[in-house]
């Protein structure tokens, strides 16, 4: 009987994990394709959004941060293809639970 409700259990919380997540999310349009990341979790993550395209415009191959609030869709990108040149794009998404700001010291010491 406890073996029984432990695994039902388990499996409940198993599958609720998996279906929170946060995952980038395409859409074609006919002279652009929009990339979004969806935060389908309860909180707030930062974002840090790498994309590597072939046939695109050189402008998306900078990297975007950001912080997806909890249950949001947030556009990062927008890819505009070049004419006549077969396009296609790989990424890298890297998702932390917050950021944590960095101090830096501009000041140069003057000896």
């Amino acid at each position: 009987m406890y073996c029984c409700l432990f695994f039902c259990y388990t499996f409940l919380q198993a599958q609720e994990s998996t279906e929170k997540k946060v995952y980038l999310v395409e859409e074609k349009l006919k002279k652009r394709t929009l990339l979004y990341v969806q935060n389908d979790t309860d909180s707030e993550k930062s974002v840090f959004l790498k994309i590597d395209p072939i046939g695109y415009r050189r402008r998306a191959q900078r990297p975007i941060l950001k912080n997806i609030p909890a249950h949001t869709k947030v556009q990062m990108c927008i890819l505009i293809p070049l004419t006549d040149v077969p396009s296609s794009y790989t990424y890298q998404l890297i998702v932390n639970d917050n950021t944590e700001p960095i101090e830096v010291n501009r000041s140069h010491a003057s000896q």
